[in-house]
């Protein structure tokens, strides 16, 4: 399979377009055009940059005899680690990072305790309709800051 027909694939499985996938991976938007036309092969740093941002190893890449990555059996991730990475991709990388600094500031049990009675609360008090939840994932997220959350203090 040709590097060109692998980024296909990998783009449609991740639900990007080349603007998207430039962005993640810090590759121009013009060389991702010109690899996806089969018009350019990326040189070793741009290849790297493209198998990092999209989760494959760079031997699938760079070899065109290897139609699947042989890393992809071997993923560390569980579904709801991959699930919390896919929400974490999805609120940026500040917000994320705001998010783990708060957990690791009043502790994973905590946070998760939180979480889980936070989203029960939602769940129970507002059932979405599905046309509803589809606009909620495509509106941007609100532009306020996230307040550090209080560790209450040893007694």
């Amino acid at each position: 399979m040709e590097l060109k027909e692998k980024l296909h694939a990998q783009m449609s499985r991740l639900g990007l377009n080349g603007q998207k996938l430039a962005r993640i991976s810090g590759v121009s938007d013009s060389e991702i055009s010109r690899i996806l036309n089969g018009k350019s092969r990326p040189g070793l740093e741009n290849a790297y940059r493209l198998a990092k941002a999209m989760g494959v190893s760079l031997d699938y890449l760079a070899d065109d005899g290897l139609d699947v990555d042989p890393l992809a059996h071997a993923d560390p991730l569980s579904l709801d680690e991959r699930e919390v990475l896919d929400l974490a991709r999805g609120i940026g990388l500040t917000k994320a990072s705001r998010v783990l600094e708060n957990i690791r500031i009043i502790g994973y049990e905590t946070a998760m305790r939180r979480l889980l009675e936070a989203r029960s609360a939602i769940a129970v008090a507002a059932p979405v309709e599905p046309d509803e939840e589809v606009r909620q994932q495509h509106m941007p997220a609100p532009s306020a800051p996230l307040a550090p959350m209080r560790v209450p203090s040893p007694i």
